[in-house]
Order: C-alpha cells, then structure tokens, then sequence
C-alpha cells in the first residue's frame, strides 16, 4: 500500500482519509488529491494529486475532472497542457458542468489549445449564462462590451453584468461599477466599485480612489472663480494680472453698479429731506449728496469688482 508522505501530522492520523480512498471512495480520493494538490498537511506532489483524482475521476466524478483540467491549464503542479486541460474540461462540461465550461470559453478566447476564436467562446459563455453561471454572465458580458465574438451592445453588457452581480460577483461589480462612470452617471458607478471592494477587489477599490481624487480636483477647480478673455476666449483665475491664453492685461475696479446706486440714494435722500424740512434746504442736500461719495467708497473697499481686458 503506498504510504502518505506527511509534514505536519503522522500517517496514523490520516488513516481515515487514506482508508476509504484506497477503498474506492470518490469524496477521499479528490479530498486527498486536492491536498497534495496544495501541499495542505501532506508533502505537495502534483503527480500523487492528478493519481488521486484521475481514480476519482475513472468513477464518474465530475468534480474531479474539472480539478484536474484547472491543474493542467495552470501547470498547477503538473507540466502545463493544454490539450489535457481541455480533455479533462470537455468530459466536465458534457456531464453539466459549468465552470468547465466557462474554461472551455476562456481557452478559446485567449487562444490557448484553440485557435483563438471569441465566436466560440461567447457560445460557450452563452450556454453558461443561461444556466445561470456568474462567470459565464461575466465573459459573456464582457465580450458584448467590447463587441468581440459578439456585436457590441452596451445594454446587453450591462443586463449581464447585473445579473452576474447580483450573485456577489466581484468582477461583474467592477465591470458595473466602470460601465456606469464611463456613462457619466458617477455616484452609480462608485457605489458598484465600492460593492466591489467589499467583497475583495482591490483593484476596485484603486479604481474608486483615482475617480474621487479627479472629482474632488475639479470640485475644488470649480469653486476658485474664472473670468473668459474677449480676446482668446481662454479662462483665466480672478485677481490675474495677466491672460493665461494670450498677452492681454488685466485690470479691475468696483463695478459700476454701486456707483449708480449711491446716486440714486443721493437723489433720493435729498427729495424725501426737502419734502420734510423745506426750511433747511442747503444743509439737507449737504447730507444728501454726502451719501454718493460714501458709497463709492464703500464700495471700492467691499463691494463686488469687475475685470476688464486690455491689450497695450
């Protein structure tokens, strides 16, 4: 009998496990396959993996071939084969297995084993997504977006990402989350990338930060005030003293409306002053016209200024 090779526990202990795969039974033989697989409490050896879970999957087991075509796509502990990778896929995916499948569409699309066709990998994304399968959603929309395999189609992209989102995908949020900020509709969009980030996407999350650095840079551009010179058309900051599309000047003085309303409230002033006390005439437009000079100096030390453009 062959012995497992241990480096954290003794052979004694996993007796239980060992036992019944040797027995015949499926569940020991890809739970022992996938340990030594990953190395987790046994010595990792991807031969004694793919041993374990090829008897496995010689009794029909379905996971089984799915973990030994992910093995072989990867070289995950076996030399890298892709044909064996889709050997293994295919026997998966005939007996209903979707994950399999999506393999199948992704090997396709990225030329791996196939001739690089997005045709064939939007099919395969296609069968998936009916069934339900967020990654098969995921592709599938993803190749809608970008019009490959498939004609591009923004809505389609995004009723799929939506639905593979739903699921908790954190790559459909993702997509979601830019499909949204590359439509302008931004609080949308982040909401999605910070979904994505919950669920552990960094990347989302990188993403999230670099679009509220830009929002948070024009905000605080918006708010410092710009006056357009006639001459370029070019926006310049208030209080420069030079046009920053051409060589005009520019010079400021209060705006002519506080001049015409210290007028005005002189006038006014002195018309209501001599209706009430025609007996001191002189001294009531003294009072009155005092106002207009007030005003104007009121209104150059606070009052609202105007910018005009010259060129010398």
């Amino acid at each position: 009998m062959e012995e497992l090779k241990s480096n954290s526990v003794s052979c004694r202990d996993y007796h239980p496990l060992y036992a019944p795969a040797s027995a015949g039974d499926i569940d020991a033989q890809i739970e022992l396959g996938i340990k030594y697989r990953d190395g987790n409490g046994v010595e990792q050896d991807g031969n004694k993996a793919v041993e374990w879970l090829t008897k496995a999957a010689n009794q029909g087991s379905t996971q089984a071939k799915f973990n030994l075509g992910y093995m072989y796509k990867d070289g995950d502990g076996v030399p890298l084969n892709y044909s064996k990778a889709i050997e293994w896929f295919t026997l998966a995916a005939d007996e209903g297995d979707m994950n399999s499948l999506v393999w199948i569409g992704i090997l396709h699309q990225r030329g791996h084993g196939f001739t690089q066709d997005f045709s064939k990998a939007a099919e395969c994304y296609s069968v998936a997504a009916s069934k339900g399968d967020s990654y098969g959603q995921y592709n599938l929309g993803n190749l809608y977006r970008d019009g490959k395999g498939v004609p591009g189609d923004s809505h389609k992209a995004l009723e799929l990402f939506t639905l593979s989102a739903e699921q908790g995908n954190e790559l459909a949020l993702e997509a979601l989350g830019e499909l949204y900020i590359a439509q302008r509709d931004y609080e949308k969009g982040k909401e999605y990338l910070r979904q994505a980030g919950a669920n552990g996407n960094q990347n989302a999350l990188e993403t999230l930060k670099k679009i509220e650095a830009v929002q948070e840079k024009h905000r605080i551009e918006d708010s410092v005030r710009k006056i357009t010179c006639p001459f370029c058309g070019k926006k310049s900051v208030w209080k420069a003293k030079y046009c920053h599309g051409c060589t005009a000047r520019i010079l400021y003085s209060p705006a002519r409306k506080y001049e015409w309303m210290g007028i005005g409230i002189a006038i006014f002033s002195a018309v209501v002053g001599v209706a009430m006390d025609p007996n001191h005439l002189g001294r009531v437009l003294f009072f009155s016209f005092l106002i207009w000079p007030l005003s104007l100096i009121l209104s150059r030390l606070f009052g609202e200024q105007q910018a005009f453009f010259r060129k010398d």
